[in-house]
C-alpha cells in the first residue's frame, strides 16, 4: 500500500510539472485582436493580415470576437480580456462607438494601449485609429460607382442597407453619402434599412424595400457592409429585377463573386482587409516602441509609407471590383 501511495505522489508531481507553463521562456507581447464579429469573410481577411504581421514581428496575437454584431457581447469579451491581465495591447473594431468606448477607456486607465481599426471609438478611448480610407473617400467611392451605372443625369430614389445606424463607420458614410449625392438633384435618399449583419434579415428587409418602392422610382441600393451588399444583391435576384436596380457598396470579392459573374452587380468597392489587419498590428508594434507619431509618415512593413493624420492611420484609396478583376483577389 505504501508503495502504491508513493507511486501516486510521483505521478501527481510529474503531471503537475508537465502542465505548468515553462517560466524560463520569455512571454511574448500579446495583442487582443477583436473584430465586430467573427465568422464572416471580411474580418477573417483582417485576421489573416494581422497574423502575418504578428509572425513577422514576433508578437503573440489572440483573435476573438462576438458571433453577432452585438455591443453587449463585445463589451463583455473586452472586460474579460482586460481583467485577465494577459494582454499587452488591444486592437478593436467597435460595434458601437459610444457604447464600447467606456470599456476601452478602462483598458487605457490600466496602462494598456488601445488601437481601433475598421470602426472607431471616441478619440479619447484609443491612441490611434487605423482607417481603411477617409470617410469621404469611401462614401464618394460608393456614390461614384452608383452614378457610373445610372448615367450622367440620374432620377429616382436610392436605398441604403446598413447593419446599424450607430456603427461608427457606417454612420459617417451614410451622412457623407447624403451630402455628396446632392450633386445630383433628381436623386433622393430613402431612410436606411437596418439588418444587424444578419444576411437573411438583410435579404428580407431589402425585398420589402423594393416592394414598397416599386412605383416610386427606386433605381439603386447602396450596401454599407460586406453583408449588406450581397443581401441586397440576393434580394434583387429573388425579385427577378436584375438590371433594373443598381446594387453597389462595400463588400468582399468572396461574398460578391457569384453576383458579379451573373451581372446582378456590375461593381462594388472595398479596401484590402488583409492589409488593414496587417497595418493594425504594425501600428501596435510601433506604439509599443514609442515610435507612433500623431502626424506624419510611418514605415509599415511591406506596406511601406503610410500617412498618419491627427492619430488616424490611413490605409489608402478603396479599390473598385468588377468582372474584369474580381478573380485576382481571394479574400
Amino acid at each position: 500500500m505504501k508503495k502504491i501511495f508513493c507511486l501516486l505522489i510521483m505521478f501527481s508531481l510529474t503531471f503537475q510539472t508537465g502542465c505548468t507553463r515553462d517560466s524560463s521562456k520569455p512571454r511574448r507581447y500579446t495583442i487582443a485582436f477583436v473584430p465586430k464579429l467573427k465568422g464572416i469573410p471580411y474580418f477573417t481577411a483582417c485576421e489573416k493580415g494581422a497574423r502575418e504581421a504578428a509572425e513577422e514581428l514576433g508578437l503573440e496575437l489572440v483573435y476573438d470576437g462576438p458571433t453577432k454584431a452585438d455591443s453587449n457581447l463585445q463589451i463583455n469579451l473586452l472586460k474579460n480580456r482586460i481583467a485577465s491581465g494577459e494582454y499587452d495591447c488591444f486592437a478593436v473594431a467597435c460595434t458601437e462607438k459610444d457604447r464600447v468606448s467606456p470599456t476601452l477607456k478602462q483598458a487605457r486607465e490600466k496602462g494598456i494601449p488601445v488601437v481601433t481599426f475598421d470602426a472607431d471609438a471616441q478619440p479619447e478611448a484609443r491612441q490611434f485609429f487605423v482607417n481603411m480610407a477617409s470617410y469621404d473617400g469611401v462614401a464618394q467611392g460608393m456614390v461614384d460607382a452608383l452614378i457610373e451605372q445610372l448615367g450622367p443625369d440620374p432620377k429616382g430614389s436610392i436605398g441604403i442597407v446598413t447593419s446599424s445606424k450607430e456603427a461608427p463607420n457606417q454612420a459617417e458614410w451614410a451622412k457623407r453619402i447624403k451630402a455628396y449625392i446632392q450633386k445630383w438633384p433628381n436623386l433622393t435618399v430613402l431612410e436606411e434599412v437596418v439588418h444587424g449583419e444578419d444576411r437573411d434579415l438583410g435579404v428580407e428587409k431589402t425585398r420589402a424595400l423594393i416592394q414598397a418602392n416599386k412605383d416610386r422610382g427606386l433605381v439603386g441600393i447602396l450596401g454599407l457592409t460586406s453583408v449588406a451588399v450581397p443581401a441586397a444583391a440576393e434580394a434583387v435576384r429573388q425579385e427577378r429585377i436584375k438590371g433594373k436596380i443598381v446594387v453597389t457598396g462595400v463588400s468582399t470579392p468572396s461574398d460578391m463573386r457569384d453576383y458579379i459573374k451573373d451581372d446582378t452587380v456590375k461593381s462594388f468597392i472595398l479596401w484590402n482587409p488583409v492589409d488593414l489587419g496587417y497595418l493594425t498590428v504594425q501600428v501596435c508594434e510601433l506604439l509599443r516602441q514609442g515610435k507612433m507619431p500623431e502626424n506624419g509618415v510611418i514605415q509599415a512593413g511591406r506596406l511601406k509609407d503610410i500617412q498618419v493624420n491627427d492619430r488616424e492611420v490611413l490605409l489608402g484609396k478603396p479599390l473598385k471590383f468588377t468582372r474584369q478583376n474580381i478573380d485576382e483577389y481571394d479574400f
